[in-house]
């Protein structure tokens, strides 16, 4: 299921934003097709959530798409749903257990995309889902139009009606330790100290906040700067959301956004063993890290690459910033004030069974797999 646990349903206000076909099927029963969130497919969502158990009946995808049988239930039904950058057509056979005779049913197809077709995806996509249920020796095909939005293209809250949904767990889907351009910053912090370890050590906080002062020290050695874009995609009133690129266009170009870079470092913190956060303030993002004792390192990544200030000097300045951020925006980050404010804790996000999102390159190589 969709890590937030919520689900929508159409009503008279949102019509416009959830997509709900009804057809009634052989005069039994009726199905519908519910795609969360707003109606719109964000393959991101999908691709950074663990598909179900194999043996779940009712599928194994995570819930944004959903085809909703209510009636009286045939003994056995089989749905299709179609789509371009789909690998494979999704499917689900379902067959009711003895003595089952509810009437209703929700069915959870699994999406299986293709991340290299979804790279070639520039902003927002129109296209058909065609989606089959036979039963019975009788099937139906609905056709309906769907907006598929690029895989960069990051969904953080969603306001529908009177529900509010923090998606902010998309995020740690973009951190991906396993990102060899992680490996090229861990090869350039060790040219600057070949004392460099690739591991922390949980009772000695100094020694961590040293490596992570040499990964600064790589970034600021590659020519990193900060770059001040704007990555808002959407703010609202129903969808917010935010293009983040990919580490290896980042690391092509040496610019990045603050969520930019608040990624990049985060999947540098979390291959090294540290606990990396990320927290969201209006219109700006920064990056830390828990130290082990309660407390927190925070960084501000508009500091990367600023003239006048390097090395030491500069991770000085980004941690003095980054905690002054951090006090400005703690008593907001109690769940309470999204879209604006949010803390993105990516070890409770693993444990939520929040993924890497696959790699694959943007500027001339391929990439490895996720983690």
């Amino acid at each position: 299921m969709l890590a937030t646990g919520r689900r929508r349903r159409a009503n008279a206000g949102a019509l416009a934003f959830l997509l709900l076909f009804l057809a009634p099927f052989a005069s039994a029963f009726e199905w519908d097709v519910d795609i969360t969130p707003a109606g719109e497919l964000f393959p991101v969502l999908d691709l950074t959530q663990r598909p179900r158990a194999i043996d779940t009946a009712t599928g194994r995808g995570t819930g944004l798409v959903a085809v909703r049988v209510r009636g009286a239930l045939p003994q056995a039904l089989r749905v299709t749903v179609r789509t371009p950058g789909l690998r494979e057509a999704a499917e689900i056979a379902w067959t009711r257990a003895r003595g089952d005779h509810a009437g209703r049913l929700d069915l959870h197809p699994y999406l299986d995309w293709d991340v290299a077709a979804l790279r070639a995806i520039r902003g927002v996509r129109e296209q058909d889902l065609v989606v089959t249920v036979g039963a019975d020796g009788h099937t139906q095909t609905r056709t309906m139009r769907v907006r598929v939005h690029a895989l960069d293209d990051a969904p953080y809250f969603v306001r529908e009606g009177k529900e509010r949904v923090d998606l902010g767990w998309a995020f740690a889907g973009y951190v991906n330790p396993r990102d060899p351009v992680v490996d090229e910053v861990l090869a350039l912090a060790r040219q600057i100290d070949p004392a460099f370890r690739a591991e922390v050590d949980p009772a000695d906080p100094d020694r961590n906040l040293h490596r992570v002062a040499t990964i600064w020290a790589a970034l600021e050695r590659r020519g990193m700067r900060y770059d001040d874009g704007d990555p808002a995609l959407s703010r609202g009133p129903v969808v917010w959301s935010q293009r983040v690129r990919l580490p290896d266009e980042v690391w092509h170009d040496r610019r990045a956004n603050c969520i930019d870079g608040s990624v990049l470092i985060a999947a540098v913190l979390e291959r090294i063993g540290l606990d990396a956060l990320i927290v969201l303030v209006p219109g700006h993002a920064f990056v830390g890290y828990r130290t082990g004792d309660g407390a927190a390192e925070y960084f501000e990544t508009t500091v990367l690459g600023a003239r006048g200030t390097r090395g030491r000097d500069n991770f000085a300045a980004a941690r003095a910033a980054g905690r002054a951020s951090f006090r400005r925006a703690a008593p907001r980050l109690d769940g309470r004030h999204g879209p604006d404010h949010a803390l993105i804790d990516l070890d409770k996000a693993r444990r939520l069974g929040i993924r890497p999102l696959p790699t694959m390159c943007t500027v001339g190589r391929r990439c490895a797999g996720p983690a």
